[in-house]
């Protein structure tokens, strides 16, 4: 890799840093969209739990409800997610094309996020924990290869950690999903309520968190899949790299292949950081003895005469 570019020494830059904290910042704004509607919709069944066999008055109410909280989430939060998604991956596409060397794709990206709205979101104090969350992105490693080959490393670092993360979290929202129906399920009916009660005091309630949840496990599958498709692409794109492509054939590729990236990060379902700080250990690990495999692969067969 040239003195002029080096991934690992870019991405620890003050500013990198802070691009870096505005795209966290602009996720957290969306999930925390999601958190109020998730939260609001899973009170509904708790209501039903707790008052409606004792206060049957109270089931018409759930009711109407649950159709505010569905139209609330069509009109208002969905809305908003989006726009802090999108303002979250440009952001990350900035620090991406700056640290792995890429022109700007304005065509796929549109315009820059403005750096006023960088400074408002990030104008609080960086706690040392948080700078240590969001240094070394990439594995360091990564700077004993070429800027070519580099890059191409840490896109399929992107592609693979995120799939890892999806596929633990349908998983999660698949299985919530049925243990809160049998659990409404068997309360209605140890409360002696029959089928209409079920109905109103259970079921109906619980439709806009079993919307929420049935939603998300779907579009999760879906990214699984599209993630799945685009390191298949990655995988090939890695295996010329090794078999001696030339560095500007390598970074049109990558390009296109960042143009995916960037669309799925745009317009993928969010995940909660809950999960991401329950699995960071493990998918760290994970990461990292693949990058020490991958990179002691490249070193090595890049050095082979074939290549040169």
């Amino acid at each position: 890799m040239t003195q002029q570019h080096r991934i690992d020494i870019e991405q620890n830059k003050a500013e990198r840093i802070e691009l870096l904290r505005a795209q966290r910042l602009f996720y957290a704004r969306a999930k925390n969209y999601q958190s109020l509607f998730a939260t609001l919709a899973l009170a509904l069944p708790l209501l039903g739990v707790l008052f409606g066999a004792r206060a049957p008055w109270i089931r018409p109410y759930l009711g109407l409800a649950s159709i505010l909280i569905l139209l609330l989430d069509v009109g208002v939060f969905s809305r908003k997610q989006r726009e802090d998604c999108r303002r979250g991956a440009k952001v990350q596409e900035q620090f991406d094309t700056e640290v792995l060397g890429m022109p700007w794709n304005r065509l796929v990206a549109g315009g820059r996020v403005d750096a006023e709205e960088i400074r408002e979101i990030t104008s609080g104090p960086l706690i040392p924990e948080e700078q240590a969350r969001l240094e070394d992105w990439y594995e360091p490693i990564v700077a004993g290869l070429p800027l070519a080959v580099g890059r191409i490393f840490c896109q399929r670092t992107n592609v693979t950690y995120d799939m890892r993360v999806r596929k633990e979290y349908a998983g999660i929202l698949f299985w919530f999903a049925i243990v809160l129906w049998v659990t409404l399920s068997v309360f209605g009916l140890l409360q002696g309520l029959n089928v209409e009660g079920l109905l109103l005091t259970m079921y109906v309630p619980a439709l806009p968190v079993t919307a929420f949840l049935l939603r998300e496990h779907r579009k999760q599958n879906d990214t699984i899949e599209t993630l799945t498709t685009l390191k298949t692409e990655v995988d090939k794109l890695w295996e010329k790299a090794l078999s001696g492509s030339s560095a500007e054939e390598l970074t049109l590729n990558s390009r296109a292949i960042q143009d995916a990236i960037y669309r799925h990060r745009a317009t993928n379902p969010l995940v909660f950081d809950w999960l991401y700080s329950r699995l960071r250990a493990r998918n760290e690990d994970v990461t990292r003895h693949a990058a020490e495999k991958l990179v002691a692969e490249a070193e090595q067969k890049l050095k082979s005469p074939e290549v040169q």
